[in-house]
Formats: structure tokens, sequence, C-alpha cells
């Protein structure tokens, strides 16, 4: 009963593994924002985090895609 349990703990471990990893990447910094094509080149979404720390994210990720970071302001005391 335990062998099984353990066994299918480390078959969920790999699935969660599996879909974290298979997701494109997205804006982790402030002021970073991407872009995702289709294979044609077209834009099918996007996703930024402006300079206020907001995530707004539109359309789907892709595996074709570019990034870039925004110039923020610096932060007034």
């Amino acid at each position: 009963m335990r062998k099984s349990f353990a066994i299918g703990i480390g078959f969920a471990a790999a699935l969660v593994a599996t879909v974290a990893l298979a997701r494109p990447p997205g804006p982790d910094e402030i002021g970073e924002f991407y872009f995702y094509y289709d294979a044609a080149g077209n834009v099918v979404g996007s996703a930024e985090l402006s300079c206020a720390g907001v995530l707004t994210e539109s359309g789907v990720r892709t595996a074709k895609y570019s990034s870039g970071h925004m110039i923020c302001p610096p932060p007034r005391d």
C-alpha cells in the first residue's frame, strides 16, 4: 500500500513539473514585456509587467516569442 502510494505521488509530482516546464516564459521583472507569434509570424498574444508591477496578458502564449524591457522612471521618495 505504501509503495503504490509513493509511486502515485511520484507520478503526480512528475506531471506537475512537466506542465510547469511546458508553458512558454512570461514577464517576471518590472518593465518586462513579451510578444508571442504563430508559425506565420503573426502576433497572437502578449504579456507585460508594467512599471507599477501590474501583470497584463492577452491572447495565447506560444513557443515563438520576443521580449524586451520598458524604461521605467525611478521611484519617487
